[in-house]
């Protein structure tokens, strides 16, 4: 009798591993996404109306975001970077960025990436435009390398009392197109506001949509953005 136990207790015992084995991943997640950086102006200039602008700044960035229902920190980066300022409509920066990523419990995932943005932006009276063109070569630890093209287009909105600036309603959406799979791989929907709060900080408050061919699959969450700006390299 002991022994027919011990046989039904090994098959319940192996029913459920399989069963649980089974369970498909969600496919779906509710994300926090927090980044920090500081830029350094290098070299600053005037534009025709005498007017006085960054033309060379060096940055800082780093990024966590917490996922698998913000119950764990699923991605970590850090990176810095140059931007330059052509004139007040056109931009370049040349950045790299390291990546630390976990998409699933157990599952760790590393890459460098070197990258390269030309940004075009344009103001009007009552709002502006910025489109940002990005190359992004990734360098993937046991993975095959890839390259990646990423188009943001963001839409500002600025709101205002006495000609002062309150905050900034935005919405910026971007794909990615991944060369080596030859088709759109991720599209990433950014919808808040950006608020001033003096010369030196602001900050980004959205909410974030993104789709992906990857896991998770669907992503649905909140972020904020900060930004610094120091004089350290200006004497």
């Amino acid at each position: 009798m002991k022994n027919i136990f011990s046989v039904f207790t090994l098959i319940f015992l192996v029913f459920s591993a399989s069963a649980a084995s089974q369970i498909p991943t969600p496919s779906n997640d509710f994300q926090i996404w927090n980044e920090i950086s500081v830029a350094f102006p290098i070299i600053k200039a005037k534009d025709k109306n005498n007017k006085e602008f960054d033309r060379l700044t060096f940055s800082l960035n780093g990024v966590l975001r917490f996922g698998d229902k913000i119950s764990r920190l699923v991605d970590k980066r850090i990176g810095f970077g140059f931007g330059y300022r052509l004139n007040k409509y056109i931009s370049f920066a040349p950045d790299y960025l390291y990546r630390g990523n976990k998409p699933s419990r157990g599952v760790k995932q590393y890459e460098h990436r070197l990258r390269f943005a030309l940004a075009l932006e344009n103001k009007w009276r009552r709002f502006s435009l910025i489109d940002r063109n990005q190359i992004e070569y990734r360098i993937r630890h046991s993975r095959k390398d890839s390259v990646r093209y990423k188009n943001r287009l963001r839409f500002e909105y600025p709101l205002k009392k006495s000609k002062k600036e309150i905050f900034t309603p935005f919405v910026s959406n971007e794909p990615f197109y991944d060369f080596s799979e030859k088709k759109l791989t991720r599209n990433e929907l950014f919808a808040g506001i950006n608020k001033k709060f003096n010369n030196g900080f602001s900050a980004d408050f959205y909410y974030l949509f993104v789709k992906d061919r990857g896991f998770p699959k669907i992503v649905n969450g909140v972020g904020i953005n900060l930004r610094f700006k120091s004089n350290w390299f200006i004497p």
